[in-house]
């Protein structure tokens, strides 16, 4: 019970240091491309390169995860790694100005390698230190108060960016100054994972075997963990359409609704707040009704966004309904987790989380690319409205997946 409690506190420490880290670093990072000049097909390779090392990682993290003998650690060391990436950015401007958005972009995605193999080692090690039935109460209140801590964070960034600069040159010299911060933090946020009580033979943590990584063999076994596939399969459906629109909420707020730092960090503070209290209540939610539920309401409520981003004519339109957004999305993010660690196996866990993030990575590298290309055939108001209906319809299928769990009848 004592070391359940100091990884409770120590959790939520963690959380706050990893989403300053985090939001200082990347909540301005599409800005700060084009910032640095980039075209549309950057910011389409800004959206879907860190995929494309993420899929090379999870490869590779399962042969890290199964010669490790220490998984706090190496998820630590990983972790450490994608931090100093922070650095390299903040020296992305000393390079000559022709490259600059390039090399910025090479970075971040490159940048996603150490980071998805620290993803998913910590979400295997989160649900290692902590039993089921209490999984979803920690994680929400850790993501409910990193995320105010977040949040905060992008709102004092944000006016700093918009104030302390009058020239592009100026605003470029405090990017490089948050860059160093970020990385002050994700120091921090090392060490705070470092300083977590692991036992790795508690009677709900992983069962590791040599198979322990996506393999051949891995593939073959997939076929006896229908409930697994069938969640999968939903789950990729979904995220295609999710991911679509990523780079085209980008470019319709910047190129159309002319907005800067300052607009961003009001944006985020409100869908921050949004999200940190929807992290409380999906995480009660979940437990009265389900994951299953809670998943099919707040992926639904996420179709929302394409349209009213339609909608909008100004960069003030985006605040009426960020709300509804940042309450979907902290839904999504909480019970998709939530939902995997329910229907991943014990035996070789990592492997299945792995393959779930495989799969999602997969799609970023494609999805991004699509949007835009479906942007460009049509107008980009007709593309949002368009991925708005897929990411409704894939929505209903958690809702067709909830319904024929609860019939015992086969979905397929």
């Amino acid at each position: 019970m004592c070391r359940l409690k100091n990884n409770y506190y120590l959790n939520i420490l963690n959380g706050i240091f990893q989403v300053i880290a985090l939001n200082l670093a990347t909540s301005f990072a599409g800005l700060f491309l084009k910032r640095l000049n980039a075209g549309d097909y950057l910011v389409s390779l800004f959206n879907s390169l860190p995929a494309f090392f993420s899929i090379m990682a999870i490869f590779i993290g399962g042969i890290v995860l199964s010669s490790t003998k220490n998984k706090k650690r190496t998820t630590s060391i990983t972790f450490l790694i994608t931090r100093a990436f922070y650095i390299l950015m903040a020296l992305v401007p000393l390079i000559n100005e022709k490259y600059r958005a390039f090399v910025f972009v090479i970075l971040y995605g490159a940048m996603n390698f150490p980071n998805s193999i620290a993803v998913f080692l910590w979400q295997s090690f989160f649900a290692d230190i902590f039993p089921p039935g209490e999984r979803e109460q920690y994680l929400s209140i850790r993501n409910s108060i990193s995320t105010v801590a977040g949040t905060t964070t992008t709102l004092i960034a944000g006016y700093l960016l918009t104030t302390l600069s009058n020239t592009k040159s100026e605003l470029i010299k405090i990017y490089q100054i948050i860059f160093v911060i970020a990385f002050i933090f994700g120091l921090l946020e090392v060490y705070t994972l470092l300083k977590h009580k692991y036992n790795p033979k508690t009677s709900f943590a992983e069962i590791s075997t040599e198979q322990n990584k996506i393999s051949i063999a891995f593939l073959k076994n997939l076929k006896n963990q229908r409930e697994y596939l069938i969640f999968i399969a939903i789950v990729v459906a979904f995220h295609f359409t999710w991911q679509m629109a990523w780079p085209l909420l980008l470019t319709y707020e910047v190129d159309y609704l002319h907005t800067n730092e300052f607009w961003t960090s009001i944006i985020s503070t409100i869908n921050g707040l949004a999200m940190a209290f929807g992290y409380r209540f999906w995480g009660k939610f979940s437990r009265k009704k389900g994951n299953a539920v809670a998943l099919t309401i707040s992926a639904i409520g996420m179709s929302f966004a394409p349209f009213l981003y339609a909608l909008s004519t100004k960069i003030y339109h985006i605040t009426y309904f960020v709300v509804i957004t940042g309450l979907s999305v902290s839904g999504v993010m909480l019970l998709l987790l939530n939902s995997l660690f329910e229907v991943a196996p014990r035996e070789n866990r990592t492997s299945y989380i792995a393959f779930y993030n495989l799969l999602t990575n997969i799609t970023l590298v494609i999805a991004p690319w699509v949007g835009m290309k479906l942007y460009k055939l049509t107008t980009i108001k007709t593309a949002l409205i368009i991925i708005g209906v897929l990411r409704f319809i894939s929505g209903l299928l958690f809702l067709i997946r909830h319904k024929k769990a609860y019939k015992k009848v086969p979905l397929f």
